[in-house]
């Protein structure tokens, strides 16, 4: 049976972008790179992600370019599914079955919900969008303190290999001070933080899409390709090779020091 990943998005913060972003990742992964990808709604009661794909199908219907491009790629949409928190577990199961290598979940925007303790051990690794405001940065510290307590090295029943924050809605303008400030609080409390940032622009909403990847190029200019390269670094491993023929080779940039290491030992990567 095929070794499927598990990755969820995850905030304390409506707003954050977890949806954007995870919507994004899937589709590079799966359209540019080649991987059989699916996706777990579990954001109740939005269900953004089920809502972008019923907007495209909606489209599919009407608009005869779509219908085009769409055959022009050539790659069947990857499926996007609804669970509750409480049963999310059972349909990650359930997916896993079909030998997917990526699964990626949107969580809830809160912490109290039931369920979230046994989907919190299910996933392998949890990524959380962070902007540069205060409330963001300590609600996102708080959800880290919480998952310190679910990763496989305090429950050996857990799949969670490690949980890493990263930049989105990264502002050029905005003062160095409350990066620096933040990554070096982040240093002393122990909790990961990714070296790339993702740019606050409003392409990066205007341009998700479930059925279409956005360009290489312009991911590469936003931020979304740097960030994608680091999570399959961190997830597969440096010097693996995607099914497109693509080798992952993250390099951070010098606005940062580099990417963290994993919370666990290499073994993880090879779960």
């Amino acid at each position: 049976m095929k070794n499927t990943r598990v990755i969820a998005f995850a905030t304390q913060k409506g707003g954050a972008g977890k949806s954007t972003i995870g919507t994004h990742v899937a589709s590079a992964l799966c359209y540019l790179y080649g991987y059989k990808v699916a996706m777990l709604d579990c954001d109740y009661p939005q269900n953004t992600l089920h809502a972008y794909r019923n907007h495209e199908q909606q489209l599919l219907q009407s608009d005869v370019a779509f219908q085009e491009r769409l055959i022009k790629q050539g790659v069947t949409p990857y499926p996007i599914a609804i669970s509750s928190v409480e049963k999310a577990v059972e349909a990650i199961d359930t997916l896993a079955e079909k030998e997917f290598d990526f699964i990626l979940v949107d969580t809830p925007g809160t912490v109290n919900v039931v369920g979230l303790s046994e989907l919190l051990e299910r996933v392998d690794y949890i990524f959380l969008p962070m902007e540069p405001d205060m409330g963001t940065i300590a609600s996102t510290m708080s959800y880290m303190h919480i998952l310190g307590n679910f990763t496989h090295r305090q429950r050996p029943e857990s799949n969670l290999a490690g949980f890493y924050a990263f930049w989105n809605k990264f502002l050029k303008a905005e003062k160095r001070t409350v990066y620096t400030k933040t990554a070096e609080l982040f240093r002393e409390k122990g909790y990961p933080l990714l070296n790339s940032r993702v740019e606050s622009l409003v392409s990066i909403k205007d341009k998700r899409s479930t059925m279409f990847p956005m360009p290489e190029k312009e991911l590469g200019k936003l931020g979304l390709g740097s960030l994608i390269t680091e999570i399959l670094e961190l997830v597969l491993g440096k010097g693996a090779v995607t099914p497109s023929g693509k080798t992952i080779d993250f390099t951070p940039t010098e606005f940062e020091q580099p990417a963290p290491a994993a919370l666990e030992t290499s073994d993880d990567n090879a779960k």
